[in-house]
């Protein structure tokens, strides 16, 4: 049995419950949104991650319980989006409404599951998700996409403890730490210098950017050398 991450509330049993393959385009619901733990399953070579999006509209009484798949990778505890699918357009959606990036952002995303799961438990209040047409359409489900999000009083001004966090709000320190991930180098804030450094001498950043970057970087702790 799967660990939703749910505090003890009132009976959940009364509520009208939809499964992800019985929602419709165009179906629509506002509450609380809880990411749940995860199990793996072997698919070739690799591992699958499956958990539930659960999201709860304890004023009607109505909730819905979306069981997602993505590739996952242990060595990272990162799992995948790929382009168009439904994992993708739920984290480039929420991005969008929470951290103001432009929709379909990034061609697929890699996602820290870990930070991932807290973010969105600790400080998204409540969303609203709506059931949209599959972008495949051989696809067996909708896509999920959230049109807007609350978020905690207190998480919206908290300063970056981590590269982690600093490279989810900018997209310079982004990129250099996705060229040290595919490297297979260690994520560090001497790793991320470096790698800055030779994004500008070779063109890819201009010399703001790069100088921003370092500043952004200089006001993390030394301690957080690592994702």
């Amino acid at each position: 049995m799967l660990d939703f991450g749910l505090t003890d509330q009132e009976d959940l049993e009364d509520y009208h419950t939809k499964l992800l393959t019985e929602l419709v385009p165009g179906d629509e619901i506002t509450g609380e949104i809880v990411i749940g733990e995860f199990k793996t399953n072997p698919m070739g070579k690799r591992e699958v991650a499956e958990f539930y999006v659960i999201i709860t509209d304890h004023e009607h009484y109505a909730k819905w319980v979306c069981e997602l798949t993505t590739p996952y990778y242990p060595e990272t505890d990162n799992i995948y989006g790929e382009n168009g699918g439904v994992f993708y357009t739920l984290i480039d959606s929420l991005n969008h409404v929470v951290n103001k990036k432009p929709l379909n952002w990034q061609e697929n995303y890699s996602v820290h599951f870990s930070r991932f799961r807290e973010t969105v438990n600790q400080q998204i209040t409540s969303a609203t998700v709506k059931a949209v047409p599959p972008v495949n359409t051989d696809a067996k489900t909708v896509n999920l996409m959230v049109m807007d999000a609350v978020i905690k009083a207190e998480g919206k001004n908290k300063s970056p403890e981590t590269i982690y966090d600093l490279a989810q709000e900018d997209p310079i320190v982004l990129m250099a730490y996705a060229h040290l991930r595919n490297k297979g180098d260690r994520i560090t804030i001497k790793n991320i210098t470096f790698e800055l450094k030779a994004l500008y001498d070779d063109g890819n950043i201009t010399e703001t950017a790069y100088h921003k970057a370092l500043s952004e970087l200089k006001k993390l702790k030394p301690s957080v050398d690592f994702q």
